[in-house]
């Protein structure tokens, strides 16, 4: 059980945030910046400074390099700054988008911690962290679930060419994410959910093709402004 995914251990309030998730390569930058500009809402990027020399950038590589070091590490960065942007929404009142968020962190813990990539000692610190940073953690509004396949979202890594990650993610570690992601929607029930099967050719680069935005936002608006969502 994900204790990301157990209601008492939020505060009982909710917020206004939309959640954008999915595997690596699934598509969700772009979704977030198309909802921003349609809602005119705050998004809040995973990756805020994608340049080489970017901490987060040199933190993935070395990750990727050796993700038995610096997987603990590397999910704390994380891990951390989704507790920032989640606290800066609710300290301001403010409805915004999120590109990836808290509430699904712990799979890829969970997942490297099933790929003895992760000491179970390194996980448990994990745990009390996310835990108490949960318990000041309001439930979102909506959580938007990009479902894509492996060798769509492959594709979409290499053709992006974010510093050296489409040489580097292995297609094993891929997969074991896509398990989990799966499982993790399945039995997610903090807000209202929508999964989208966003495998068709749509995007390239952060360009829209094949594909009707319009359609995109008349799905995810019938679900967004009819969702109301109360204390536990």
């Amino acid at each position: 059980m994900y204790i990301s995914s157990i209601k008492e251990n939020y505060a009982n309030k909710v917020n206004e945030a939309i959640i954008i998730d999915g595997i690596i390569g699934a598509g969700k930058t772009t979704v977030g910046r198309l909802l921003s500009d349609h809602y005119k809402l705050p998004f809040f990027e995973e990756i805020k400074d994608e340049s080489q020399a970017s901490l987060v950038q040199r933190m993935l590589d070395r990750f990727y390099d050796n993700p038995k070091r610096w997987s603990f590490a590397t999910q704390v960065m994380f891990l951390t700054q989704r507790f920032k942007d989640i606290k800066h929404i609710q300290a301001n009142d403010l409805k915004g988008i999120l590109d990836r968020s808290i509430y699904g962190d712990e799979i890829f813990s969970r997942t490297v911690l099933k790929r003895k990539q992760m000491t179970l000692d390194e996980f448990q610190v994990y745990q009390d962290l996310l835990k108490n940073m949960l318990q000041v953690t309001f439930r979102p509004k909506l959580l938007i679930y990009l479902d894509v396949s492996v060798d769509t979202a492959m594709d979409r890594i290499r053709k992006r060419n974010r510093s050296t990650e489409a040489q580097m993610i292995p297609r094993d570690y891929m997969e074991d994410l896509k398990e989990a992601y799966d499982k993790w929607f399945e039995t997610y029930d903090l807000s209202p959910k929508l999964k989208i099967d966003f495998n068709h050719d749509c995007i390239s680069e952060d360009n829209w093709h094949d594909c009707s935005q319009d359609e995109l936002i008349a799905l995810i608006d019938g679900h967004y402004k009819k969702t109301t969502l109360t204390s536990c």
